[in-house]
């Protein structure tokens, strides 16, 4: 993100690279998705009773952070946990549609987040 940039043309930026964050972030969903679904689903209980499979979100919200792999290589920044939805998303497309305009409003300025102090580098322990 060009911090000389208008709060506009950040926006426009942004919205200029929306397609190719939502095809990317949609080929991260499958990939999370299908890692943990195709075992559970394939062994999950059948019947009346109901499944514990499906009750819960589909990507929680410390597996979003892995997305920033995504928005870092698209946008140039990470995704704050700040606007990430607590307990996660159920489907991709409420993951897009509740993600997505908060990480606009911070790629574009509107929306401040805290910035993360970089990790202090290991010292060797004396012993």
């Amino acid at each position: 993100m060009d911090p000389t940039l208008s709060r506009e043309e950040r926006e426009h930026a942004f919205d200029a690279a929306e397609n190719a964050l939502r095809a990317a972030l949609s080929d991260w969903y499958d990939e999370e998705t299908s890692a943990i679904d195709a075992d559970i689903v394939s062994s999950a209980p059948t019947g009346t009773g109901g499944s514990i499979v499906g009750s819960g979100p589909a990507i929680d919200s410390k597996r979003v952070l892995d997305a920033s792999a995504v928005t870092r290589s698209i946008l140039g920044i990470d995704i704050p946990p700040e606007i990430i939805k607590r307990g996660g998303y159920k489907s991709r497309n409420e993951l897009f549609s509740e993600l997505l305009p908060q990480l606009r409003a911070v790629y574009s300025g509107e929306r401040k987040v805290k910035r993360r102090k970089p990790a202090k580098p290991m010292t060797k322990v004396q012993g």
